[in-house]
């Protein structure tokens, strides 16, 4: 009996063995592949994502919404009262001052004979003929809607805070949902010098180029008006800065030298969507961490993702 009992017991732990060795296994073919060489679950080294510091170009802007408006638009009317005769352009055509727009006959009957023709005041482009031939128009009708089309502006409404970041002559840009992949730019060329008290603005406008006369009066668009750009200067991504208290106070990031975590606390400039100036606190070429911050410490072991 004594003799059995070994043998089982013996044939037990061959089968724990077995058991363990194929959880181990197990284990090995199953590690997470998001983890680089070397690295198994539960290490003490942290994975993180780091990116290079290098210059570049940032900008500080301020957005805004706003309606499109031709530079100069006029709205032309007949010198007396009369039925429209014919057109003589067509909506979108391109007129010079002085040119011929509408004939029409004179409603008085003494002066039958004599036809009234309509002439454009400014050049621009017809943007509406509001009536048909055979129609009758006064003197208070409009006639035809003429726009400026070389240039047109965006105007918006700036909250009374911001007032005084901007200054005319300051760069701009301009996307208009309805033109696809296309940013225009420009300047202010406006700024009201009184405050709508109701609203707490200021109305001003931005000055644009109407490229490929793609600019309708009446259109909408986003605006970003650029208070500062700086070109060559030293930045890193957004996501590598994170500041000790709220309001973007005390920011600092991780640097990793020799898979190691280093704290820096930075002194910063301009913060964009995307970048962050740094104007001191890490150097060109540096590597700043940009995923994996939550939980790392000065000093702490890493290991860098691709």
């Amino acid at each position: 009996m004594e003799k059995k009992t070994y043998v089982k017991i013996g044939a037990a732990v061959i089968i724990v063995l077995m058991i363990v060795l194929a959880i181990v296994r197990f284990v090995l073919n199953h590690t997470p592949q998001g983890f680089p060489p070397g690295f198994a679950p539960g290490g003490d080294s942290t994975p993180v994502a780091v990116s290079e510091v290098s210059p570049g170009t940032i900008k500080d802007t301020l957005f805004y919404t706003g309606d499109i408006h031709a530079l100069a638009e006029a709205e032309v009317y007949s010198v007396a009262a009369g039925t429209i005769i014919s057109y003589h352009c067509d909506e979108g055509d391109a007129v010079r001052k002085g040119q011929i727009l509408v004939t029409l006959q004179r409603q008085e009957t003494w002066d039958v004979y004599m036809p009234v023709t309509v002439r454009a005041p400014i050049s621009g482009i017809v943007a509406r003929n509001y009536l048909d031939a055979g129609e009758l128009a006064t003197e208070s009708t409009p006639l035809v809607l003429i726009v400026a089309g070389d240039e047109m502006k965006a105007v918006i409404k700036v909250p009374e805070g911001e007032m005084s970041k901007i200054r005319l002559g300051m760069k701009a840009e301009l996307t208009v949902p309805s033109v696809e992949d296309h940013v225009f730019t420009g300047e202010v060329s406006e700024i009201s010098p009184v405050l709508d008290t109701d609203t707490r603005t200021c109305r001003m406008a931005i000055l644009f180029e109407n490229e490929g006369m793609s600019l309708v009066a009446g259109m909408f668009g986003y605006v970003s008006v650029i208070v500062e750009e700086k070109t060559d200067v030293v930045c890193v991504p957004a996501l590598a800065v994170l500041y000790d208290e709220e309001g973007r106070k005390k920011p600092y990031c991780f640097v990793i030298e020799d898979d190691t975590a280093h704290h820096r606390s930075l002194e910063i400039g301009i913060v964009s969507d995307d970048l962050i100036e740094v104007l001191s606190g890490v150097e060109i070429g540096e590597r700043v961490v940009v995923s994996g911050q939550e939980g790392l410490e000065d000093g702490g072991l890493v290991i860098v993702t691709e």
